[in-house]
Protein backbone atom coordinates (compact mmCIF):
# COMPACT_ATOMS: atom_id res chain seq x y z
CA UNK A 1 0.00 0.00 0.00
CA UNK A 2 1.20 3.42 -1.02
CA UNK A 3 1.00 5.22 2.53
CA UNK A 4 2.04 8.49 1.22
CA UNK A 5 -0.97 8.75 -1.29
CA UNK A 6 -3.22 7.34 1.55
CA UNK A 7 -2.04 10.27 4.02
CA UNK A 8 -2.40 12.50 0.95
CA UNK A 9 -6.10 11.17 0.40
CA UNK A 10 -6.94 11.58 4.25
CA UNK A 11 -5.30 15.19 4.36
CA UNK A 12 -7.81 16.45 1.58
CA UNK A 13 -10.76 14.59 2.61
CA UNK A 14 -10.34 16.06 6.32
CA UNK A 15 -10.24 19.12 5.11
CA UNK A 16 -12.91 19.55 2.76
CA UNK A 17 -14.86 17.24 5.93
CA UNK A 18 -13.98 20.58 8.13
CA UNK A 19 -14.54 22.69 5.54
CA UNK A 20 -18.09 21.30 5.49
CA UNK A 21 -19.12 20.67 8.93
CA UNK A 22 -17.93 24.46 9.45
CA UNK A 23 -20.36 25.81 7.06
CA UNK A 24 -23.22 24.32 8.67
CA UNK A 25 -22.32 24.94 12.31
CA UNK A 26 -23.68 28.79 11.89
CA UNK A 27 -22.91 30.09 16.04
CA UNK A 28 -22.50 26.99 17.24
CA UNK A 29 -18.75 25.88 18.69
CA UNK A 30 -16.66 23.49 17.41
CA UNK A 31 -14.83 21.98 20.44
CA UNK A 32 -13.43 18.12 19.00
CA UNK A 33 -12.69 16.88 15.60
CA UNK A 34 -11.26 13.13 15.39
CA UNK A 35 -10.41 11.11 12.69
CA UNK A 36 -12.15 6.83 13.71
CA UNK A 37 -11.22 3.99 12.54
CA UNK A 38 -11.81 0.31 13.76
CA UNK A 39 -9.97 -2.47 15.38
CA UNK A 40 -9.85 -3.59 11.27
CA UNK A 41 -8.54 -0.91 10.07
CA UNK A 42 -11.21 -1.17 6.67
CA UNK A 43 -12.50 2.23 6.97
CA UNK A 44 -11.46 6.01 8.42
CA UNK A 45 -14.40 8.31 9.74
CA UNK A 46 -13.96 12.36 10.80
CA UNK A 47 -15.94 13.12 13.25
CA UNK A 48 -16.98 16.46 15.43
CA UNK A 49 -18.61 18.05 17.67
CA UNK A 50 -20.15 21.55 18.95
CA UNK A 51 -20.33 22.81 22.80
CA UNK A 52 -24.13 23.37 22.07
CA UNK A 53 -24.73 19.69 20.53
CA UNK A 54 -22.70 18.46 23.37
CA UNK A 55 -24.95 20.67 26.28
CA UNK A 56 -28.32 19.28 24.27
CA UNK A 57 -27.38 15.48 24.43
CA UNK A 58 -25.70 15.72 28.05
CA UNK A 59 -29.46 17.30 28.89
CA UNK A 60 -31.24 14.53 27.02
CA UNK A 61 -29.03 11.68 28.71
CA UNK A 62 -29.76 13.75 32.24
CA UNK A 63 -33.27 13.21 32.04
CA UNK A 64 -33.20 9.40 32.05
CA UNK A 65 -29.63 8.96 33.77
CA UNK A 66 -27.42 10.00 36.36
CA UNK A 67 -25.19 12.43 35.36
CA UNK A 68 -21.79 11.25 37.09
CA UNK A 69 -18.65 13.31 36.05
CA UNK A 70 -17.79 10.21 34.48
CA UNK A 71 -20.98 9.84 31.98
CA UNK A 72 -20.69 13.58 31.20
CA UNK A 73 -16.93 13.01 30.06
CA UNK A 74 -17.76 9.88 28.06
CA UNK A 75 -20.61 12.08 26.29
CA UNK A 76 -18.17 14.83 25.73
CA UNK A 77 -15.24 12.43 24.20
CA UNK A 78 -16.77 9.86 22.78
CA UNK A 79 -17.82 10.40 18.96
CA UNK A 80 -20.40 7.77 18.88
CA UNK A 81 -22.48 10.19 21.18
CA UNK A 82 -21.51 13.33 19.19
CA UNK A 83 -24.06 15.62 16.70
CA UNK A 84 -21.92 14.68 13.68
CA UNK A 85 -20.14 11.53 13.45
CA UNK A 86 -19.46 10.27 10.26
CA UNK A 87 -20.21 13.52 8.39
CA UNK A 88 -18.86 13.55 5.39
CA UNK A 89 -18.53 10.20 4.83
CA UNK A 90 -18.53 10.32 0.86
CA UNK A 91 -15.48 12.24 0.92
CA UNK A 92 -13.84 8.89 2.54
CA UNK A 93 -15.57 6.60 0.26
CA UNK A 94 -12.60 6.37 -2.40
CA UNK A 95 -9.92 6.03 0.30
CA UNK A 96 -12.32 3.17 2.55
CA UNK A 97 -12.54 1.25 -0.35
CA UNK A 98 -8.87 1.29 -1.06
CA UNK A 99 -8.45 0.46 3.16
CA UNK A 100 -10.96 -2.25 2.61
CA UNK A 101 -9.34 -3.94 0.24
CA UNK A 102 -6.08 -3.10 1.53
CA UNK A 103 -6.78 -5.10 4.86
CA UNK A 104 -8.66 -7.89 4.17
CA UNK A 105 -4.91 -8.68 2.06
CA UNK A 106 -2.76 -7.76 4.50
CA UNK A 107 -1.95 -11.84 5.87
CA UNK A 108 0.85 -11.37 7.36
CA UNK A 109 1.94 -8.37 8.96
CA UNK A 110 -1.41 -6.94 9.63
CA UNK A 111 0.72 -4.56 12.96
CA UNK A 112 2.44 -3.31 11.01
CA UNK A 113 -0.59 -1.92 8.15
CA UNK A 114 -2.40 -0.75 11.10
CA UNK A 115 0.52 1.43 12.28
CA UNK A 116 0.48 2.37 9.77
CA UNK A 117 -2.63 3.81 9.04
CA UNK A 118 -2.83 5.54 13.00
CA UNK A 119 -0.23 7.18 11.73
CA UNK A 120 -1.15 8.61 8.07
CA UNK A 121 -4.89 9.66 10.10
CA UNK A 122 -2.80 11.60 13.07
CA UNK A 123 -0.71 12.98 9.64
CA UNK A 124 -4.01 13.99 8.25
CA UNK A 125 -5.17 15.55 11.09
CA UNK A 126 -1.43 17.72 11.73
CA UNK A 127 -2.26 19.04 8.24
CA UNK A 128 -5.65 20.23 9.31
CA UNK A 129 -4.48 21.51 12.03
CA UNK A 130 -1.91 23.85 9.87
CA UNK A 131 -4.31 24.14 6.99
CA UNK A 132 -7.01 25.59 9.22
CA UNK A 133 -5.07 27.08 11.95
CA UNK A 134 -7.68 29.99 12.54
CA UNK A 135 -10.79 27.86 12.45
CA UNK A 136 -9.45 24.96 14.76
CA UNK A 137 -7.96 27.35 17.64
CA UNK A 138 -9.55 26.02 20.56
CA UNK A 139 -10.17 22.74 18.95
CA UNK A 140 -9.20 19.21 20.43
CA UNK A 141 -7.71 16.78 17.49
CA UNK A 142 -7.16 13.12 17.87
CA UNK A 143 -7.60 9.57 16.22
CA UNK A 144 -9.49 6.91 18.05
CA UNK A 145 -10.20 3.42 17.02
CA UNK A 146 -14.08 2.52 18.07
CA UNK A 147 -15.10 0.28 20.89
CA UNK A 148 -11.23 -1.23 21.05
CA UNK A 149 -9.14 -1.81 24.16
CA UNK A 150 -6.22 0.16 22.59
CA UNK A 151 -7.97 3.69 21.80
CA UNK A 152 -6.75 5.25 24.84
CA UNK A 153 -3.25 4.68 24.02
CA UNK A 154 -3.88 5.98 20.49
CA UNK A 155 -5.96 8.85 21.73
CA UNK A 156 -3.73 10.26 24.00
CA UNK A 157 -0.40 10.09 21.70
CA UNK A 158 -2.69 11.78 18.98
CA UNK A 159 -4.10 13.77 21.33
CA UNK A 160 -0.08 14.91 22.80
CA UNK A 161 1.14 15.48 19.13
CA UNK A 162 -1.71 17.41 17.65
CA UNK A 163 -2.75 19.97 20.63
CA UNK A 164 -0.98 22.43 22.57
CA UNK A 165 -0.74 21.35 26.14
CA UNK A 166 -3.68 23.35 27.21
CA UNK A 167 -5.96 21.28 25.26
CA UNK A 168 -4.13 17.94 25.46
CA UNK A 169 -4.00 18.63 29.04
CA UNK A 170 -8.05 18.90 29.48
CA UNK A 171 -8.19 15.55 27.18
CA UNK A 172 -6.03 14.14 29.59
CA UNK A 173 -8.08 14.37 32.25
CA UNK A 174 -11.43 13.07 30.88
CA UNK A 175 -11.82 10.13 32.86
CA UNK A 176 -9.84 11.26 36.07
Amino acid sequence: MDWIAVAGELQAATVAAVDMVSSKLEKQRLYAVCLQTADDGMSVGFCANTEESYAEKRAAEAEIEDMSPDYAAYLRWTPAEWGYEGFGDDLFADINRDLTAASAAVHDDFALYFDHLIRAMTDALAYLRAERALVLDGVTLFVTISDSEAADAVERRSVQRLNRSTLAAEFDQRLG
